[in-house]
C-alpha cells in the first residue's frame, strides 16, 4: 500500500477544508462517493429523540402469563418481557405476581434505571444523515490506512488500518451540524454497535473548529456480539491528536457539532489501544440513542397480602401497586401514581393477574 494522494485530497472536498478551493473541485470526476451528494442538507432541528416502547417486566413469570399480558397491554404503547436484564431500561412498571416480594424489592431499590430514546436509526437512514458521514484516515499525515462508509444493516465503519509510513488510525466523521445538535437533556448516548474484537473510540466535538477538542470514550468490542455502548458525557475525555487537554471544560452537550468513530493504535497521551490489530476490520452501527437516569419503577403486587411490604418499599424509595376493592392503591414511597404510568396499565395488569 503507498499514500494515496486523491484519497487526501477526497477528504478535505468531503469535509470542506480545502478552502475556497472545495466548491470547485467536488464536481470533478470521482471526487466525491456516489450517494452523498453534497447539495443534501441536514436540519439538526430535525434530529429529536424518539422515545422507545415502554417495558413492563414480570421476573420469572410464567410464558403463558407473559403472553396474556403482552397482548392485553401492546394497545397501550407497552411491550412484556421476562429476561432478568440490568439495568433496566425504559421500565416504568415491575410487576411480581408472586407470594415472596421482599428480597425483589431490595435489589430493585439499588438497580439502575434509565431512560432511553433513538436519535438516528442507521438501519433505515435518511440520505441526508448518509451525506455527513465521511472517511478521515491517516492519509492526511502521509499514512496508508483507508477506511469507508457503507449501509449495510446499519453504518458500516470498514477498511484496512496499517501502522506503516507512522499512521495508524482510520476514522469515519461527520460534518459539521448546522445548527449544532442540542442534547442537554441527556446525560450520554447509547450506540447498538456489532463489532470485531477490536477497541474503537467515540468522539464527538462541541466547537466548529476542523481541529477543536475531541471528547473521546473507547469501547470493547465482541466479534460479531451485538453490544450496547453508553457513554456518559462527563466521561469522555478531551483531547487534541490523542494527547489528553486535562484543563478543558467537560463536552457541552448543548452544541454538539460532530460525530466520529474512530481505529487507532494509539489510546491516550502515548499508550497503546491493547486490542489493536493492524489489518482489517468492521463495526457496524444499528442506532444511536441518548440516555437519562430514570426514575424508579413502580412496583405491581397483585398477590395477597401484599400490603405488608408498605414499610419495605417505603425504606427502598419504591412505590407499589395493590389491591384495594375494585380499584387499586398507592403505598409505599408515594401515594399517587407517577403521571408517566397510566391508570388503565394497572387495570390490565389486575385483570390478568385476577
Amino acid at each position: 500500500m503507498v499514500w494515496n494522494p486523491l484519497r487526501l485530497l477526497k477528504t478535505l472536498i468531503h469535509f470542506e477544508v480545502a478552502g475556497p478551493l472545495s466548491r470547485g473541485l467536488r464536481n470533478l470526476p470521482g471526487m466525491t462517493n456516489s450517494g452523498t451528494a453534497m447539495t443534501q442538507a441536514l436540519d439538526a432541528n430535525s434530529l429529536v429523540p424518539a422515545p422507545a416502547k415502554q417495558v413492563l417486566w414480570l421476573p420469572g413469570a410464567a410464558v403463558g402469563d407473559a403472553e396474556a399480558l403482552a397482548k392485553s397491554v401492546a394497545s397501550l404503547g407497552y411491550s412484556v418481557t421476562t429476561e432478568s436484564n440490568s439495568p433496566l431500561v425504559n421500565t416504568p412498571l415491575v410487576v411480581w405476581p408472586g407470594p415472596e416480594a421482599g428480597p425483589m424489592l431490595e435489589e430493585l431499590g439499588q438497580r439502575a434505571t434509565y431512560q432511553e430514546a433513538t436519535l438516528i436509526d442507521f438501519r433505515q437512514p435518511d440520505p441526508a444523515i448518509a451525506a455527513l458521514w465521511g472517511s478521515l484516515d491517516d492519509g492526511v499525515m502521509g499514512g496508508v490506512s483507508a477506511s469507508q462508509v457503507q449501509w449495510r444493516e446499519g453504518l458500516r465503519f470498514v477498511g484496512e488500518v496499517s501502522t506503516a509510513n507512522s499512521g495508524g488510525f482510520a476514522s469515519i466523521r461527520t460534518r459539521n451540524l448546522e445548527p449544532p445538535l442540542n442534547l442537554g437533556q441527556w446525560q450520554g448516548t447509547v450506540l447498538s454497535a456489532q463489532g470485531d474484537g477490536q477497541r474503537y473510540k467515540w468522539i464527538l466535538r462541541d466547537s466548529p473548529g476542523w481541529d477543536s477538542l475531541a471528547y473521546c470514550r473507547s469501547f470493547d468490542t465482541e466479534a460479531d456480539q451485538l453490544s450496547t455502548v453508553r457513554t456518559p458525557f462527563l466521561e469522555m475525555v478531551a483531547t487534541r491528536r490523542a494527547r489528553t487537554v486535562p484543563e478543558a471544560s467537560p463536552l457541552n452537550p448543548a452544541q454538539l457539532y460532530s460525530m466520529q468513530l474512530m481505529l487507532s493504535k494509539f489510546e491516550y497521551d502515548g499508550e497503546l489501544n491493547p486490542a489493536f490489530q493492524a489489518s482489517s476490520f468492521g463495526l457496524t452501527v444499528q442506532s444511536l440513542g441518548v440516555y437519562r437516569q430514570g426514575p424508579k419503577p413502580v412496583i405491581v403486587l397483585p398477590g395477597e397480602h401484599a400490603a405488608e411490604f408498605a414499610q419495605l418499599l417505603a425504606a427502598e424509595g419504591l412505590a407499589g401497586v395493590i389491591r384495594q376493592g375494585e380499584s387499586f392503591a398507592v403505598i409505599g414511597a408515594n401515594d399517587k401514581l407517577p403521571s408517566e404510568v397510566e391508570p388503565a396499565v394497572i387495570r390490565a395488569i389486575f385483570e390478568v393477574f385476577g
